[in-house]
């Protein structure tokens, strides 16, 4: 099939360029316009001179010149017309024969007819170099103004507008994606965590309607389980918060990534000391945990807190000698501000863009702080 379509190309291209050429010759056959503009002068003349409107020495000299003119005009089409008739067959003959006899040769050699076409998700989720993410989310972005059908692309670039800060984008890319893709659990309760991002944390009433519908897909999606839990804590009906995060911890099995953040919910709603609020309990859900991970979610509260301040520490003090580095200042403000120390994170802002100005990056840094209200 493709084969036809390319030979179809091929030979309108090839009409393209004889169309001009077959007419070129009758066009110019060309000076039968002037042999009668010549003509019809001669009879002008003619009139002037019976009417008396032109003296007769003028009238013979302006004669002489039209007769002289069309003269010239009777022998010049007989060989203009031959030489471009040759001309033509000749282009027409470089048209047809020469010019597919090099291009199939020539694609044959250099191009490569069996090779598959890459399918849009696989470019999308090949990881890019870490210099050229703008530039690849730039072309996702390119590509889903050409095709705004593409929910994959929409689902695909949407964590990454979250993950940056782009918050309303992120909200927007997975409106479209479920529109695009269908409804499922997980795209309703992604929906909803990105719209509380939006909200700084606040389960909002679209949010919720969000959570939802996922339960209605899904009784048991865990996501939107907790956060309707916590939508019922941020109502004041702490009764019910308790005793849907108590159902939730119930029914996790041991291992689960958001049993810690579930226990500590419980932990501040019925007053326990140790209680401190807990980071978005799905972010594990969004890449395999790593083992780090997994060990300091294990450890008891007072040293799980530690390691996770430690942790912090340590990135701080790592960006203060390579202060290039965007996503560490994205990591560390996100980390003071979900520790509750605004102090930390307005100066983290501060420094991360002094670290990175005059850079591109540095405008990620301001929408995050737009974003988590952070002053500085």
């Amino acid at each position: 099939m493709i084969w036809l379509i390319f030979a179809l190309l091929t030979g309108a291209a090839v009409m393209a360029v004889l169309a001009p050429l077959a007419f070129r010759g009758e066009a110019r056959d060309a000076s039968a316009a002037d042999i009668d503009f010549f003509e019809e002068q001669l009879a002008e003349i003619a009139r002037e001179k019976a009417e008396g409107r032109l003296d007769p020495a003028e009238a013979e000299v302006a004669k002489t010149e039209a007769a002289r003119r069309l003269l010239r005009a009777e022998s010049a089409p007989k060989a203009r017309a031959g030489g471009s008739r040759r001309n033509a067959l000749v282009a027409a003959l470089a048209a047809i024969v020469i010019v597919p006899a090099v291009a199939v040769p020539l694609y044959l050699r250099i191009g490569k007819v069996d090779m598959p076409d890459m399918p849009l998700t696989a470019r999308l989720e090949s990881a890019p170099e870490r210099g050229d993410l703008a530039g690849a989310v730039a072309r996702i972005e390119q590509h889903l103004r050409e095709h705004p059908e593409d929910g994959q692309g929409f689902e695909v670039v949407a964590p990454y507008y979250l993950r940056t800060g782009r918050g309303e984008e992120a909200v927007a890319a997975y409106e479209k994606a479920l529109k695009l893709l269908g409804a499922t659990a997980q795209r309703h309760s992604t929906l909803g965590q990105a719209r509380m991002v939006v909200a700084q944390g606040k389960v909002t009433a679209e949010a919720q309607k969000d959570f939802e519908a996922a339960l209605a897909l899904d009784p048991n999606d865990p996501m939107a389980l907790y956060y309707l839990a916590l939508a019922a804590e941020q109502a004041g009906d702490k009764e019910k918060a308790i005793a849907m995060f108590g159902a939730l911890e119930a029914n996790a099995s041991s291992d689960a990534p958001y049993l810690p953040a579930v226990r500590k919910r419980l932990a501040a709603l019925r007053g326990e000391p140790e209680a401190v609020a807990p980071p978005p309990p799905m972010a594990a859900q969004q890449g395999p945990g790593s083992a780090q991970g997994k060990a300091i979610a294990a450890m008891p509260a007072q040293q799980r807190d530690a390691a996770i301040r430690g942790m912090v520490d340590r990135l701080a003090t790592r960006l203060q000698s390579q202060g290039d580095d965007v996503e560490g200042w994205l990591k560390l403000i996100r980390a003071y501000s979900v520790l509750g120390e605004g102090e930390k994170a307005k100066k983290a802002v501060g420094d991360a863009r002094k670290a990175l100005a005059g850079k591109e990056d540095g405008a990620r840094v301001d929408a995050l702080a737009k974003e988590l209200n952070i002053g500085g």
